[in-house]
């Protein structure tokens, strides 16, 4: 047995709100609940804001980014945020036969087993090739 840990970085701010508006209806979420969903992602904005003090509360400096609108992810620090990314990638161990998948939040543990070494090696390659690692 091999373990493969994954830690994905930014595994939410990746998400294609299509495919995510896809499976969601595939999954039943469909007409005003669907569109509710398009409305949340849809034309979300961020920036960044940064002021410097001097300890004291006295604003020595302030710094803004301009807005962007986000056309993929999900918001993080929030419920919906990993519920939404676990619906995303939730058919992925279907893709593959002999390994088991641990999904929670963008943490991803695989488990490769086979009883003959040379046939887990395959497989960690197959899995390796599949996933881009």
């Amino acid at each position: 047995m091999v373990g493969i840990f994954l830690d994905l970085t930014k595994a939410y701010d990746v998400i294609n709100h299509d495919t995510l508006f896809y499976k969601l209806e595939s999954y039943g979420v469909r007409g005003i609940s669907n569109m509710w969903f398009k409305s949340y992602l849809s034309q979300r904005t961020q920036y960044i804001s940064l002021t410097q003090t001097d300890g004291k509360n006295v604003i020595l400096n302030r710094h803004s980014s301009l807005f962007r609108v986000n056309l993929h992810g999900v918001p993080q620090g929030l419920i919906l945020g990993p519920l939404l990314y676990l619906l995303y990638i939730n058919n992925l161990p279907q893709a593959f036969q002999g390994v088991n998948f641990v999904l929670y939040a963008d943490n991803t543990n695989i488990l490769v087993v086979d009883k003959e070494e040379e046939a887990l090696q395959h497989k960690i390659t197959f899995v390796m090739l599949q996933l881009e690692l």
